[in-house]
């Protein structure tokens, strides 16, 4: 009995020395940290009751239900129901007020009489005018304002200080417009008499009287918005001249105004400039309004005698 008693005592005695070693191990700094691994809880879904879509593995998947979710049941299908259409009154529709309108119905009685009113009150428009228009009752335009620097009894002009007409020609210098419609006659018969007159002293052909072109200058020359009343000797000076802007004999009066604001007067002086260019000939002459002559030199210099250059 003793060597059996010595046995287990001493496998006792190497358990606990065992537990005891393990027990005082110790944990270095640079050991890495044991991961615990948490235990998952499988959850448990409810599938619906269906055939479902098998997979390229084929699995066959199904819709999970949520907890306490019953099956879905199919639903009957119903046609809409179409809404009732309000009773229709057939003497009149009820207002704000609540009070039934009574709706008359044009039975064709009443379109004679109002075509009849609407042709009775065009005649009388056109009898009248209406002071809206004229005669055959159209609106008549409104009139122009017309320049205060120029007589209109000379050259119409608006208040810009250009024609009312539409240009009839235009070059990279000027913009042309017709006399007729814009000079009076004695004026532009009197502009021709003088060219002439001055075209004579200097021994160059004479102007035609027409064409007769009225010139504004561009904002690009030397004397932008500058009127000129324009003459030619023949067609080709004529074609040359408003088309390219190439005068080689020119026959042209610029009108100068002595007050360009028309606060004082409209007294217009008439700058004269002829030129040839085979004979190299140029001159200036300067007329006065009354027609007199103060030189042959531009109005500027004539009419402001204490310019530097006068």
């Amino acid at each position: 009995m003793k060597p059996t008693t010595r046995l287990s005592f001493l496998h006792l005695l190497i358990l606990l020395l065992g537990a005891w070693g393990a027990w005082l191990t110790p944990v270095w700094a640079n050991e890495p940290k044991k991961s615990v691994v948490p235990e998952i809880e499988e959850k448990k879904f409810k599938y619906a009751d269906e055939e479902g879509e098998t997979g390229r593995s084929g699995y066959v998947y199904k819709r999970a239900l949520r907890p306490n979710e019953e099956e879905p049941k199919p639903k009957s299908w119903e046609p809409a129901k179409e809404p009732k259409a309000a009773p229709k009154d057939e003497h009149g529709k009820p207002d704000a007020h609540g009070e039934k309108k009574v709706e008359k119905k044009d039975d064709g009685h009443d379109a004679p009489k109002k075509e009849e009113k609407k042709k009775d009150d065009k005649k009388d428009a056109k009898k009248s005018g209406d002071g809206h228009g004229d005669a055959h009752g159209k609106a008549k335009p409104p009139s122009p304002i017309l320049s205060a620097v120029y007589d209109p009894e000379v050259i119409k002009l608006d208040i810009t200080h250009r024609p009312l007409t539409k240009a009839v020609q235009s070059n990279a210098y000027a913009d042309y417009f017709l006399c007729r419609k814009t000079i009076s006659d004695k004026y532009r018969d009197t502009v021709l008499d003088e060219i002439n007159t001055f075209a004579d002293r200097m021994g160059l052909p004479r102007a035609q009287d027409t064409p007769c072109m009225v010139k504004v200058a561009k904002a690009n020359t030397k004397l932008p918005g500058a009127i000129y009343i324009e003459f030619y000797v023949d067609e080709l000076a004529a074609k040359e001249c408003i088309k390219q802007g190439e005068c080689g004999s020119t026959r042209l009066v610029m009108l100068f105004p002595k007050d360009k604001t028309g606060k004082k007067s409209k007294d217009v002086y008439r700058s004269y400039v002829l030129t040839d260019e085979r004979k190299y000939r140029r001159a200036s002459f300067c007329v006065s309004p009354q027609g007199q002559l103060l030189g042959e030199k531009s109005c500027y210099v004539a009419v402001n005698p204490d310019w530097l250059f006068n």
